[in-house]
């Protein structure tokens, strides 16, 4: 399958996490404003302005988080976070690769896998949506490696500077995963013999 029948791919937040957002900023907006309006001693016109800045901010929110999204055409990809947006021709791409998501453990919802470009440099952009909560990550890497090596053109050579650049941030996160595994596994045990030492010391 060529490139043109695999692209455009576009990268999106699903609608029941759209949903989620919309009741949070449903349920959270009454109640702020209840905070608000009611505290003492607080002139009317700053309660307005609270207001007004609280909805501007959960708007921007709900307009970010629709907004942002990873596309890729046959001219490279593009990332729309929630500021800014980056584009990346496939010539400058240097790799595609999934990776452990290290803030999986910090948040329940969180992905466990999720993924990047390389630039020319090395440097990495985060694949907005191209995670295992949205998609089948190997297939759609798969996908995308397979139009960046038919899009890249035959000229392209690897930047040995900037692979070297992306091997030590992977062996550097590599290294961190492993070190958040040993330390909770080393805090699961700590607890265990504490509860073992309470309730046998009784």
């Amino acid at each position: 399958m060529s490139a043109q029948q695999r692209l455009p791919r576009d990268y999106r937040v699903r609608a029941q996490q759209m949903t989620a957002v919309y009741i949070a900023v449903g349920l959270g907006t009454p109640g702020i404003a209840l905070s608000v309006l009611n505290l003492d001693d607080v002139p009317g016109g700053v309660k307005l302005l609270v207001m007004a800045l609280v909805l501007a901010l959960f708007g921007w929110l709900v307009w970010a988080s629709k907004r942002c999204a990873t596309s890729a055409d046959l001219e490279g990809i593009r990332v729309r976070r929630f500021t800014g947006s980056r584009r990346l021709a496939w010539a400058d791409v240097q790799d595609i690769r999934a990776v452990p998501n290290p803030g999986a453990a910090a948040a329940k919802n969180q992905p466990n896998v999720i993924s990047y470009a390389y630039d020319y440099a090395g440097r990495r952009v985060q694949l907005m949506y191209v995670d295992d909560n949205h998609v089948d990550v190997p297939r759609e890497i798969a996908v995308l490696r397979a139009a960046w090596e038919e899009l890249r053109g035959p000229d392209w050579e690897p930047e040995p500077e900037a692979l070297e650049r992306i091997e030590r941030q992977a062996v550097r996160e590599g290294r961190m995963l492993t070190g958040m595994y040993w330390g909770c596994g080393t805090f699961v045990v700590i607890a265990l013999v504490v509860m073992v030492v309470l309730i046998t010391s009784d």
